[in-house]
């Protein structure tokens, strides 16, 4: 695509849980819906709180009939959390409004921190989620990205199966291919091509990594659409930090200059400063049967590393297996939706989580610096024994892994579907739009 004027970023700052609901022989359950992101909550305004949320407070919040998320039928939403200037260090988490506080956290953060971290949360019968804060204060923002339908026998519109892709590496602005870094207040358009699966795909599962940043600011992830860039912010950094995110991000079908079909989307850098951007994809959401979103109620914390549950505590260059519990894997179950946390490393460090019996991956799902507890949202794959592995790099770090749900076999199928497999578009290759300041 080539680089032409374009409007400037928008600013933005960013006891016992249910179990497990049985499969359910509907239609459309567990499919995602994918939408265009909408501020649901920013307790900086008096629209909503118009105050930070307390120590142990609970927010209520309405998800069903709002944003593109219908009245009825919604099984679970994703929404990106972001959580600005909280008086020290804690958690928030989310979770499915009337349950009991899960033992679990959606987004740890520092005193002063702007973090987001992308959440599946369940919604209760009436389509409400709860976010409770810790301890001391937090501005809380919530975003919807899109929904996973209910038990119905009626598939919506735009309601698709998750495909997983083994991990690549689809953009990083630090090579010759890809770079240079991403200047302030500007964006790049990449474009995609999975072949004949291309027509099919709505929406890709990306892990994004903001890399060196030389000022505070976001990344904004959209479909490419040069005239419908969101308000939204998906990730949030300081100057230095390298901070990743998932991103269930939209996409854009064209026909490329050579009459290749592809996928377009796009990164924007809003700071005052250069930054190099890195995206991992991790799957797609497109046509046909796949996978199916299967929720584990509220967040059921199978890994803590600190009290040896599920693992012990990993050493530089080590890897632990992980058996996921028959309460939130079973027969059917690919992959799982889950909270990945890095507590404390003694280095700066990456941690990856993927399949047992596979090769490890390039990508990588957290990248903590030293002493630094974060979390991101990971789909892990599993094994046919339901094993995932995590890898850390660097030093010696304790690991949670908290799971919100997890992908089944469409019932539909007797079988894993196959997975896609992608590449950047040959002649398309990234982009730099000039801004207009």
């Amino acid at each position: 695509m080539s680089a032409g004027a374009a409007p400037s970023l928008p600013s933005a700052t960013p006891g016992a849980a249910p179990g497990a609901p049985a499969t359910t022989s509907g239609v459309a359950d567990g499919t995602f819906v994918s939408l265009a992101p909408m501020r649901m909550l920013d307790t900086r305004s008096t629209s909503y709180l118009g105050r930070p949320l307390g120590a142990g407070e609970i927010f209520n919040l309405k998800v069903n009939g709002r944003g593109g998320v219908p009245s009825t039928g919604v099984l679970a939403v994703v929404l990106n959390l972001t959580v600005t200037s909280p008086s020290r260090s804690g958690n928030i988490v989310a979770y499915p409004k009337g349950a009991a506080v899960p033992n679990a956290s959606s987004l740890n953060f520092v005193p002063g921190d702007t973090r987001a971290n992308l959440v599946t949360v369940p919604v209760s019968s009436d389509g409400w989620v709860s976010i409770r804060n810790a301890v001391g204060q937090t501005h809380v923002i919530a975003d919807v990205q899109g929904y996973y339908v209910g038990s119905t026998t009626t598939k919506p519109a735009g309601a698709v199966d998750y495909f997983p892709d083994e991990p690549w590496r689809a953009l990083d602005t630090r090579t010759a291919a890809d770079g240079p870094a991403l200047e302030p207040q500007t964006y790049t358009v990449q474009s995609l091509d999975y072949g004949a699966d291309t027509a099919d795909i709505s929406a890709l599962a990306v892990n994004v990594t903001a890399v060196g940043p030389r000022a505070r600011g976001f990344l904004t992830v959209w479909n490419g659409d040069e005239n419908a860039i969101p308000t939204t912010s998906n990730l949030n950094f300081a100057a230095g930090q390298t901070t990743p995110n998932m991103v269930i991000v939209p996409v854009t079908h064209r026909i490329d200059t050579d009459g290749t079909p592809v996928i377009d989307y796009a990164v924007g850098n809003a700071s005052t400063g250069t930054v190099n951007v890195l995206v991992d994809v991790v799957g797609v959401y497109a046509v046909g049967d796949g996978l199916r979103f299967r929720s584990a109620g509220a967040p059921k914390r199978i890994v803590d590393t600190r009290t040896s549950v599920g693992t012990t505590t990993l050493g530089p260059a080590s890897t632990r297996t992980v058996t996921a519990p028959g309460t939130v894997a079973n027969a059917s179950t690919v992959a799982l939706v889950a909270n990945a946390t890095a507590v404390a490393p003694t280095a700066a460090t990456y941690l990856t989580l993927w399949p047992a019996g596979v090769a490890r991956p390039s990508a990588s799902n957290l990248n903590p610096a030293r002493g630094q507890t974060v979390a991101n949202m990971a789909m892990v794959g599993l094994s046919d024994l339901n094993a995932f592995k995590v890898f850390n790099n660097a030093g010696t770090t304790n690991v949670i892994v908290d799971v919100a749900g997890r992908f089944d076999i469409s019932p539909n199928l007797a079988t894993t579907p196959a997975a896609f497999s992608g590449s950047v578009a040959p002649s398309a290759s990234t982009a730099q739009v000039a801004p207009l300041r």
